[in-house]
């Protein structure tokens, strides 16, 4: 077998495979150090991988002997030497002194990567051997090395020196010098404050009666919410036996304070009068103790706040500002102040706080408070302050991890995802389209999950990137379905199949749309009945949604379009009271030239109701179509009812609703439905109206000004006006002569009709 081809078991894990051919490839080939150093590496992952100690013994001596055979036959073979420094520092205590050797080696190669490693390696078979000096001698050293190798990656300094100091820690604390210890954790900490040692060290420091480091590691792992419930109970009770036993130390007091409000109902049961009465004195407690404590007003305040006594609230909220302004003490506040006066304050505070978290936190807070105003007209005024709340927090993690600086309260990459994926959805909702798909990317290369995607699907389809928000989309139902909610997985296929029919990518569209339904009358209509009322509310409208959507999903079929009318009238009858089949179907009967059914559609999608609730452009669509329909079958004055109505709904709309192609559209059908009503004065005005339009837009002719211009021609005839029908009808064949009616037009005068008597007085 040819070395690739063991490459290639080894590469497809097919290890014990590669051990057998790799054994008889060294046969043939003993003096091959590639050979040995895979050898080594397949017996290593088997090992592993063994759950039989003595099978996984057998293996590791037989890998360690693999990467020696390498060694013999090149000693400067680094990948060997280090795998045989892990195993005797890692797993073969009695290769202590060989182990030491490779890393003396290693290190002296200068490469600082492989020295870090080599550091390790060694402080570990010192500590095997009670050499204590000689390894906190290494991990000093280490310390030194990382802060050249990372010193423009403060994230990745900042976890290796946290891993050094907590080596030194444990070696101090396990030599019974436990202040020495203490003071090493405590470097620790500063360097990575999100860590896996959090409980074990608090308890430790609460031991030392360092009650300032507990507090601190306290409030990560209340913010964390990575331990248990369990654990994080008996570390609360026992602080809180503490502070009863006398124990004087206001950030402890306020942390534990912090704790009880994630713990509720544990400290304050479940009667909700009882447990805010116990809360408010449990503040009014802390505050006689620790005056000078901003938190303890908060925490009084917010007591008042959760029952809606916003006037006894805020006097609290006050207090507490004006000693510290915490970013989650403002918020509310500003929330209670609205609440007593009627308005938000006119000023915010300076708050200087270089805790990101906590201004994410108060971003959510506020967006939940918010959330459930009724006043639409409050929650736009909230917006900017949203964007606001979570900058604040965007821009201390991004300094942290893409600007090497700020320090490490910003180091927890899913926190800095999170923050990104709500900084995004303030700006989307803000319309800053472009800054909030930049955003979104930034949380998604942090901590990928699917509502990143989701929130840059959005960003992507209003900035009209339909190809990138389809893109991912694809990606969450390829590598997210496992956690994606129900309603979701449905909303999703909806959208897509939207942004493929806008992209005229039918095929895929209809493929999606015959997958959803198929899943949908297989599996999701059963499996939804176990959802809330909303979540099945919401899986049904988009269901209905995507069996309307089949409207616009073209084929190649000579039948589409009425395969299309069909799937929509089928749908009618399961449901002849949704309202989108009965707008989707204007589209179609009009472009089938059903035109009465157009106009009935029409009247069944008004008759529903809501027109006014609908976006303008959709309320302008209704009335637009019914005046086309109309003006089709030669009812003028229906046709300008309608058409005087979409403009009327059009002066209610903002630029878009009112750009210049919506007004020439309606303007032209004007046009031609006065000239069939013979009011050709009003007929001529709209029509001049779309010239101007033509004219101000630099617009080039085309055929719809062909049109407009043939409309005004057949007004002039009428008006008996025969030089000047004659003159435009000239000017549409000199600048499109492919537009037949203006050709015909012409024969016709040619031939005699209006012009022959001047032709025959000549």
């Amino acid at each position: 077998m040819h070395f690739d081809e063991l490459e290639r078991l080894y590469n497809e894990q097919a290890y014990t495979e590669a051990i057998t051919q790799l054994e008889i490839y060294l046969q043939d080939n003993p003096g091959e150090a590639r050979g040995w150093q895979l050898l080594g590496l397949s017996q290593l992952e088997n090992a592993k991988a063994t759950d039989n100690r003595d099978l996984a013994t057998a293996m590791y001596n037989e890998a360690y002997e693999a990467f020696s055979q390498v060694l013999i036959i090149d000693p400067t073979h680094v990948q060997a030497r280090v795998h045989r420094a892990y195993m005797g520092a890692n797993i073969m205590a009695d290769k202590g002194d060989e182990t030491i050797g490779d890393c003396d080696i290693l290190i002296a190669g200068g490469d600082e990567e492989l020295t870090t490693k080599a550091l390790l390696y060694r402080f570990q078979v010192w500590v095997l051997k009670n050499e204590t000096e000689k390894a906190l001698a290494d991990m000093q050293r280490n310390l030194e090395v990382y802060g050249s190798l990372y010193a423009d990656d403060l994230p990745q300094l900042n976890v290796a020196r946290f891993q050094c100091f907590t080596r030194i820690g444990d070696v101090y604390y396990h030599t019974e010098n436990r202040p020495a210890a203490l003071e090493y954790y405590k470097q620790a900490f500063e360097c990575t404050v999100f860590n896996n040692r959090l409980l074990s060290t608090t308890w430790f420091a609460l031991d030392m009666a360092d009650y300032d480091f507990a507090a601190s590691m306290l409030q990560i792992m209340i913010t964390a919410g990575e331990n248990t419930k369990d654990d994080m109970l008996r570390l609360l009770r026992h602080i809180q036996q503490l502070l009863a036993d006398g124990v004087r130390n206001a950030a402890l007091a306020r942390e534990f304070c912090k704790g009880t409000t994630e713990f509720w109902q544990q400290f304050f049961g479940d009667d909700d009068d009882e447990g805010t009465l116990e809360q408010i004195s449990t503040g009014k407690r802390f505050i006689a103790e620790y005056p000078g404590e901003a938190y303890f007003y908060h925490y009084t305040a917010t007591a008042f706040f959760n029952i809606g006594s916003y006037q006894e609230a805020l006097p609290w909220y006050e207090k507490s500002l004006a000693i510290k302004p915490y970013p989650f003490s403002v918020v509310r506040w500003y929330f209670t102040s609205y609440k007593v006066n009627g308005q938000f304050p006119e000023s915010w505070p300076d708050v200087e706080h270089n805790i990101p978290y906590d201004w994410y936190a108060a971003g959510v807070i506020f967006s939940e408070i918010i959330q459930l105003e009724k006043d639409n007209g409050v929650k736009q005024a909230s917006t900017a302050l949203k964007r606001f709340l979570y900058k604040k927090a965007f821009d201390i993690y991004h300094a942290y991890w893409y600007e090497n600086s700020g320090n490490s309260y910003a180091g927890h990459p899913h926190h800095f995802a999170m923050c990104c994926n709500n900084y995004g959805i303030a700006l989307y909702e803000g319309g800053i389209f472009v800054e909030a798909a930049h955003v979104h990317t930034i949380g998604y290369n942090m901590s990928p999950f699917w509502e990143q995607l989701e929130s840059r699907a959005d960003a992507y389809h209003s900035m009209g990137k339909l190809a990138e928000a389809i893109a991912d989309r694809h990606t969450i139902l390829e590598n997210f379905t496992e956690v994606l909610p129900l309603m979701y997985y449905v909303s999703i296929h909806e959208r897509m199949i939207d942004d493929l029919c806008t992209l005229e990518k039918h095929a895929e569209a209809l493929d999606l749309y015959e997958k959803i339904l198929g899943e949908y009358n297989t599996w999701i209509a059963k499996d939804m009945q176990e959802l809330e009322d909303y979540d099945r509310e919401t899986i049904t409208y988009n269901i209905d949604r995507i069996k309307t959507g089949r409207a616009f999903i073209r084929t190649n079929s000579a039948d589409d379009l009425s395969e299309r009318i069909l799937a929509l009238e089928t749908h009618l009858v399961e449901k002849p009271d949704d309202s989108d089949a009965y707008f989707n179907l204007m589209y179609l009967y009009f472009d089938n030239a059903q035109y009465e059914h157009c106009i009935g559609a029409i009247n069944n999608r008004i008759s529903i109701g809501g027109i006014t609730k609908l976006p303008v452009i959709s309320q302008m669509k209704i009335y637009y179509f019914r005046g086309k329909a109309a003006l089709k079958l030669g009812r003028y004055k229906a046709a300008i009812t309608d058409l005087l109505h979409t403009l009327q709904i059009m002066s209610n709309g903002d630029a878009a609703d009112n750009a210049p192609n919506y007004r020439f559209g309606v303007y032209a059908f004007l046009a031609e439905a006065y000239l069939g009503e013979k009011e050709y004065d009003e007929c001529l005005a709209y029509a001049t109206q779309c010239l101007n339009i033509y004219a101000s837009n630099n617009w080039a002719w085309d055929t719809e000004a062909s049109a407009v211009r043939y409309t005004m021609a057949l007004a002039y005839e009428a008006k008996e006006d025969p030089a000047t029908c004659k003159k435009i009808i000239d000017l549409i064949v000199a600048n499109d002569p492919e537009f037949r009616p203006a050709a015909e037009k012409k024969n016709e005068l040619r031939g005699g009709g209006l012009f022959s008597f001047f032709r025959k007085k000549k």
